[in-house]
């Protein structure tokens, strides 16, 4: 009897780059596009394993991790308007967008992805070595960043009076801190 090679993580996330437009083409567009970019999410994850590809930190994240509690010059609600919507356009919705839900269970992508995890040997030496971890931790400290600065800019944005998303929706301040307003 022969012993079966494991199914190589390439092969896997070339067949799902096959697959993507099929699936996008039978689906809204919305849709279609989340399953265009699981699909490429997951077969370059073993690049980015070994370090051939790095994730980019945007421009704005980079501030975010630098300057994260800096107050926008000159602060107006307008400013930080602008500033809240540059970092919505890098981030996940923030939990005061109706869209943000709490999900169960793992999404098709996040199975697909942990598969072709499970078929890179050694895969946390790997990332190790070739930098990957590092590049990973390095977008998630921007990401947490740019997620803590839209939240202090939204509260800063609420204390002035302004509307959202220069302030979080759905929140009022009580009578006696709108009271004691400078």
């Amino acid at each position: 009897m022969r012993s079966q090679k494991p199914f190589p993580a390439a092969a896997l996330a070339a067949a799902l780059l096959l697959v993507s437009p099929v699936l996008a083409q039978t689906t809204e567009p919305s849709k279609a596009r989340q399953v265009e970019e699981d699909a490429s999410r997951m077969a370059t994850s073993p690049l980015k394993d070994v370090g051939v590809i790095k994730d980019k930190i945007p421009p704005v994240l980079l501030e975010a991790r630098s300057a994260t509690y800096a107050l926008p010059s000159p602060l107006t609600c307008k400013t930080i308007f602008d500033a809240v919507d540059a970092l919505d356009a890098e981030l996940a919705p923030d939990l005061d967008n109706p869209e943000t839900q709490v999900k169960s269970g793992m999404s098709a992508a996040e199975i697909g992805e942990t598969v072709v995890h499970g078929l890179t040997p050694m895969r946390s030496w790997v990332r190790k070595l070739s930098g990957a971890e590092k590049n990973d931790n390095e977008v998630r400290q921007a990401v947490l960043a740019g997620s803590v600065r839209r939240g202090f800019l939204k509260g800063i944005g609420l204390r002035m009076g302004c509307k959202p998303p220069a302030a979080p929706l759905g929140v009022t301040l009580p009578a006696a801190a709108k009271a004691t307003k400078h």
